[in-house]
């Protein structure tokens, strides 16, 4: 199913005279504020343009579109890495209506939660923990490194329910065996710590395991 970014581009494709955020969110049947959101995050990736005739801010499609999807040459890191999986599961969430309240610097190892993200109108409130897959080093396998970022992530978990026992938890993690393997093991907490696990897959797509609250 294509994504309202993608729809976005086929509509814009279409109009080459522009369109402004609200005639976009009326083809689509989305909120104004979603598609606001959606078309920043494209115009940031020079996927569109926004400028403004007439008085109006419109949306123009750079000519010509690179893919909505192509990964910037100047980016060293694999698809797995801490950064890449927690762009993809934030846009997984604001496709589905969510709105990112938080987005923690992953390069800087910023303490806390890795995304926070409140569903509008609704007191849904959702916090997330992101780890990649390690390269890892001279004395330490990726797969045993993998374990101890694995147990980091459940550690958050148990943590945060302590904190809040209404807020919706979820780990997510890039799609690899050793993590399925490692979710297996521990899919009797799930029920009772009320969390879930959100996999990303090398094309970007994202897989719920458990719901999100």
């Amino acid at each position: 199913m294509a994504t309202v970014g993608e729809r976005v581009i086929a509509l814009l494709r279409l109009h080459s005279e522009g369109m402004t955020d609200g005639e976009l969110a009326r083809a689509l049947g989305k909120r104004r504020p979603h598609i606001n959101r959606v078309c920043l995050g494209l115009a940031k990736k020079g996927l569109l343009e926004r400028r403004v005739v007439g008085g109006i801010l419109r949306n123009f499609l750079v000519d010509p579109p690179p893919s909505l999807f192509e990964p910037s040459l100047s980016d060293e890191h694999p698809w797995t890495w801490e950064g890449h999986v927690q762009e993809q599961v934030a846009r997984f969430l604001e496709e589905r209506g969510w709105e990112i309240q938080r987005k923690a610097d992953t390069a800087k190892k910023e303490p806390g939660q890795d995304l926070v993200a409140r569903f509008p109108g609704t007191p849904r409130l959702l916090w997330v923990t992101v780890k990649g897959y390690p390269q890892g080093t001279s004395k330490t396998s990726p797969a045993t490194q993998a374990r101890h970022w694995f147990k980091q992530a459940i550690f958050d978990i148990l943590d945060w329910r302590g904190r809040d026992q209404a807020v919706a938890l979820a780990v997510a993690l890039p799609e690899k065996e050793v993590y399925r393997k490692l979710a297996d093991r521990v899919r009797y907490l799930q029920p009772m710590l009320r969390f879930s696990f959100l996999w990303v897959r090398e094309d970007g797509g994202v897989e719920v395991d458990g719901g999100l609250g």
